[in-house]
């Protein structure tokens, strides 16, 4: 059966984008990274512009998260480099931040405290209060992560994330474990402040359709490198329709299957 068959014919289509705004610029250049001998990634060259939504999709064991940490500065590379905004990626934390899979909020620390933990300047009850009504949890601002759904504590790692204003924002599969409907809430939420705020995002996921959904360019990694790149094409304020972008993700899947 034809890949496009198993697909949801409901797939989001994202609106336009805002490029640049404030968005931090990504450079891998003969990027390689060897674990005991075993080459993950080799002689890889990727390049983000400011503002862009970029997913990274493949089969487990890839290199996706491998990519990502090296991105964020928590490993280093065997060969090549990594910058933002023209920085080593290992000495521009201060410009971006990460959101995992477990939203990792400090059990014994209020809703608001956890958020605050974000902050690069200290103290700022304003910009907690801003960034939990973005995510729309004002009203839990003094609650224990154990009283929150599961989405609820992603939303709050979100917030935590967002409240410094990063100029790039990395997720390494923050919405794996949530069931289906808190995971397209979330994917709307995230789309939401993407388009409002501007910053450059790198979004790495099993999920397909969640990439299809939320990018506006995809990158499939596999055999050390990257084996196919998408643009997701955008036609007005409405995008494209749910049957082209059906077709795309089709293509990626068909691109994943063959490596």
């Amino acid at each position: 059966m034809p890949v496009a068959d198993l697909l949801p014919r409901d797939i989001p289509v994202p609106p336009r984008r805002r490029a640049g705004a404030g968005g931090a610029a990504v450079e891998a250049r003969a990027l390689g990274r060897s674990f005991a001998g075993n080459r993950v990634l080799a002689n890889l060259d990727l390049a983000v512009r400011p503002g862009e939504f970029l997913s990274i999709v493949g089969k487990s064991g890839c290199g996706k998260s491998t990519l990502l940490r090296m991105i964020a500065g928590l490993d280093r590379p065997s060969s090549g480099r990594v910058t933002v905004d023209g920085i080593a990626a290992h000495a521009a934390g201060g410009r971006l931040r990460i959101m995992f899979q477990e939203p990792r909020l400090l059990p014994w620390a209020s809703v608001a405290r956890n958020v605050a933990v974000g902050l690069r300047s200290g103290p700022d009850p304003k910009a907690v209060a801003e960034a939990l009504g973005s995510v729309q949890l004002a009203d839990k601002a003094d609650a224990w992560p154990a009283q929150l759904s599961g989405g609820q504590r992603q939303r709050a790692a979100l917030a935590r994330a967002l409240v410094s204003h990063p100029a790039l924002l990395l997720l390494d599969e923050p919405l794996g474990a949530l069931d289906a409907l808190t995971r397209l809430t979330m994917q709307r939420l995230i789309r939401d402040m993407h388009d409002r705020a501007g910053f450059t995002a790198i979004l790495v996921t099993h999920d397909v359709a969640e990439a299809v959904a939320l990018s506006d360019r995809i990158i499939v990694l596999g055999q050390g490198g990257i084996l196919q790149e998408t643009s997701i094409p955008r036609a007005g304020p409405a995008g494209r329709s749910s049957a082209e972008l059906a077709a795309i993700e089709a293509g990626i899947l068909d691109a994943i299957f063959a490596a």
